[in-house]
């Protein structure tokens, strides 16, 4: 299996909101204008293609945006710099095939460009309800867990993150 990762476009949105809403409510509800308004919001917007197939997407903020996630705003008042990874959602179909990997990898690839300075590349994962599969992958890719938080839907998160300095 071939993974490629690439710009998100508008015309790629009809199979990326159909994804994120099969995964509601590991990941937010984002229909029609509510996509769009993330969309717009996302410094890198990416999709992963399988052999030509859509396998998944995600969607990444950086700071200084009129956004009204709690989880970015938590980031705003802790880091002056840094990347907020929103949303990655995978396809069931292709998981364990390395696609949440390398969405990560262009993620950070990209943030790191979008913003030199990150002090961290951020992002939340469920701990009530806790999603064991989501904490393990993150651990692997060497993001940490923050502090918990409630949020104002209902659940707990974890706040994670990984460093983006160079280590020496």
């Amino acid at each position: 299996m071939t993974t490629a990762v690439r710009q998100m476009t508008t015309d790629d949105f009809s199979w990326v909101i159909a994804l994120n809403q099969r995964h509601v409510p590991a990941v937010s509800d984002a229909e029609g204008e509510r996509f769009t308004y993330l969309f717009e919001r996302s410094a890198i917007a990416l999709t992963a293609w399988v052999n030509d197939n859509p396998a998944g997407f995600s969607l990444t903020m950086t700071q200084g945006l009129d956004y009204d996630s709690s989880n970015y705003q938590w980031f705003s008042d802790q880091y002056e710099n840094f990347i907020y990874l929103d949303r990655v959602v995978v396809d069931e179909s292709f998981h364990r095939n390395g696609v949440g990997r390398a969405l990560y990898a262009e993620t950070e690839r990209q943030g790191l460009i979008e913003v030199p300075r990150a002090e961290v590349f951020g992002l939340e994962v469920n701990v009530e309800p806790r999603n064991d599969v989501s904490l393990a992958f993150h651990e692997q890719l060497g993001f940490r867990e923050l502090v918990q938080r409630p949020t104002p839907y209902g659940i707990v998160v974890a706040m994670m993150g990984k460093s983006l300095t160079p280590q020496a």
